[in-house]
């Protein structure tokens, strides 16, 4: 590696440093209280560990882009040297010194395209890895969607569970005070004792997990241990009235758009470059070179500036080119079968979403049914219930906060389906949000 190289590779890392340090030095985010939808999916550009290593492996692409660049650069330095002699022909003023120092102007004219080649696989490697930063971006986002939809539905399993062990306790109270009285026996009270305890389990897990899909939200978010206190339910979501297009067009547009599968072609299309920069290690090179000196004393040979041309003919290598042209070969097979299998995991991948959207579709016009009906009994209980007819009000309250969480998970699911296949397929997610209705919780 030239000293160009190094320099130019120094100022970027550095430049990346001094940018890490700035970040550092920003005040800490806060969690934002109540938290939205939008909130939440702004903080996907905000620094976090997987987003800042692929900045880091851009970084270094281009570091290594403009290394390549430097081989064909001007370069310059100063020698200088001292020097104490003994001739064997002593001067006239008997001088034992013999000291040097000069500028020295150098760069290479022509290499017979081994240069251009490592330039071209050099901008393709910063190529790819930009779409692959872009990538993790957006895998951000849906992981910041998905750790948001699971407490939105924590929150409602814990709801559902306390209305049922108020449910299942009013039950319990009212059988002891029957038992105390001789109208049950022990082992009815003991069977509604062992329900009520199997709810309480179960209310304490749906709290335990509540805390959990919160503290997972905001690691997501880069907000690690600023659990949010209340988390803002989304009126609705665009993607649930989003038309779903046949299978073919969706895999023909990711086979195209496909940001892995675009990096994954650059990095192979700079393999082949760098085959080609290899097999130049044979071809001659051809350098221009000027250099200004002053000598401490003159001496034939000696020159005040010089101008030259040097071509340099390669004619043995010991079969390093050919290990090295068998070294970027073995990685462009590698590349092409990596490609192939990526192309072939992309088809699969948007036909599973693909069916599972189907199927959702499916799922939630039943779950909208299923929603009504229990409408319509609750307030069918509640009527029951207000003419002092024995009813099952309680009941009905959970099963209706059961069908709508049920109800909820399957648009979540719709949202998170189309924001894969928007990965998959390449384009930017909508990040159009309406208004939002307070869950809560705690």
């Amino acid at each position: 590696m030239t000293m160009a190289g190094i320099t130019g590779r120094g100022v970027v890392w550095g430049l990346f440093m001094l940018g890490g340090l700035a970040m550092a030095a920003e005040p800490p985010a806060k969690m934002p209280d109540p938290l939205t939808l939008e909130a939440a999916l702004s903080f996907a550009d905000r620094p976090h560990p997987q987003v800042q290593v692929g900045e880091a492996e851009l970084e270094a692409a281009e570091a290594d882009s403009l290394d390549a660049r430097a081989e064909t650069g001007l370069r310059s330095w100063v020698e200088a040297r001292l020097r104490y002699t003994d001739p064997l022909f002593p001067t006239q003023d008997g001088r034992r010194d013999d000291n040097r120092i000069g500028i020295v102007v150098a760069k290479r004219l022509y290499d017979f395209g081994r240069s251009r080649a490592l330039e071209t696989a050099a901008d393709l490697e910063v190529t790819g890895r930009r779409l692959q930063l872009a990538e993790i971006r957006q895998q951000r986002r849906i992981e910041i969607l998905q750790r948001f939809f699971d407490v939105l539905l924590a929150d409602l399993a814990f709801a559902r569970d306390n209305e049922e062990m108020a449910v299942v306790y009013v039950a319990l109270d009212k059988l002891r005070d029957r038992h105390e009285l001789g109208q049950v026996s022990d082992i009815e009270v003991l069977e509604k004792e062992s329900e009520y305890q199997q709810v309480r389990r179960r209310r304490a897990a749906s709290q335990n997990r509540q805390r959990l899909t919160r503290a997972r939200l905001a690691y997501a978010m880069g907000l690690p241990g600023q659990l949010p206190a209340e988390v803002m339910r989304p009126t609705q979501l665009p993607q649930v009235a989003r038309k779903l297009p046949a299978v073919e067009e969706l895999q023909a547009r990711a086979l195209a758009g496909n940001r892995r599968l675009q990096a994954l072609r650059k990095a192979l299309a700079a393999a082949r470059e760098r085959v080609a920069g290899a097999r130049a290690l044979d071809l001659p090179k051809l350098d221009a070179r000027a250099e200004a000196n002053s000598y401490s004393r003159p001496r034939a040979g000696y020159d005040n500036w010089r101008v030259e041309l040097n071509l340099q003919v390669p004619l043995l290598s010991g079969g390093q080119t050919d290990a090295a042209v068998a070294r970027e070969k073995a990685e462009v097979y590698r590349l092409q079968a990596e490609l192939a299998d990526a192309e072939e995991r992309v088809r699969q991948q948007v036909l599973e979403l693909w069916l599972q959207l189907n199927a959702l579709r499916i799922q939630r016009e039943a779950m909208q049914t299923a929603s009504e009906y229990r409408e319509l009994y609750l307030d069918r209980s509640r009527a029951l219930y207000e003419l002092e007819v024995k009813t099952d009000l309680g009941d009905a309250m959970v099963r209706l906060t059961e069908t709508e969480r049920e109800a909820l998970r399957t648009d979540f699911e719709i949202a998170l389906a189309w924001e894969r296949l928007d990965l998959l397929i390449g384009t930017q997610a909508d990040d159009r949000h309406p208004a939002a209705t307070q869950v809560g919780g705690k």
